[in-house]
């Protein structure tokens, strides 16, 4: 009986996960969490398209949060006459508005700048979003559902994470919009 020769083949080695390479300050790319009540169904929006507009959002600002655990956002959909109850409420100003931000951090936490307490937890925040508001501006300025609540929502998540143009240096305001109009171009929005 006749040997055959076996070639031996080289066994590639298994191939090598590649990590993300989005890291700021230690912070590897997080994966967000987004939770939606939606009160008011005039928008017409599911709560998946919520989530992957404010997903989108989240991953052009993530490296300026310096906080690991914040990793989770709500958002809430109400109705103009919900809204300007909770304007009153926190703004005293007896009106609705279009977009409302609660940040669980400190703008210096957000940056590190000073130290944000573990108690503080894994919420970035909340945004409420005035339906009836939205589809008038959207309507208002020529624009779909859609674009105009990622521009409510850019805006909602640059207050959190510690952006202003209310009360502050006109530079500061300034350089909120400039930061706006850069994330919704980068996304595709107006």
């Amino acid at each position: 009986m006749k040997r055959r020769s076996v070639t031996k083949t080289k066994k590639s080695p298994p191939p090598i996960e590649r990590q993300s390479k989005r890291v700021t300050h230690g912070i590897k790319a997080r994966k967000w969490k987004i939770h939606c009540t939606i009160e008011s169904k005039a928008l017409r929006i599911p709560p998946a398209t919520l989530r992957a507009i404010a997903t989108q959002v989240l991953s052009e600002v993530s490296h300026e949060i310096t906080i690991p655990e914040a990793h989770e956002l709500h958002i809430m959909i109400i109705n103009d006459a919900r809204m300007r109850e909770i304007n009153f409420e926190f703004r005293h100003k007896d009106k609705p508005t279009d977009v409302l931000s609660f940040p669980q951090y400190t703008p210096d936490q957000i940056r590190g700048i000073s130290a944000a307490p573990h108690a503080a937890g894994p919420y970035l925040g909340d945004i409420v979003i005035s339906s009836e508001t939205t589809k008038r501006q959207a309507k208002r300025f020529g624009v779909t559902v859609r674009q105009e609540l990622l521009r409510l929502i850019v805006h909602g998540i640059l207050h959190l994470i510690g952006y202003d143009h209310e009360g502050v240096p006109a530079r500061e305001a300034q350089a909120m919009r400039r930061r706006e109009k850069s994330i919704r171009s980068a996304l595709g929005g107006r």
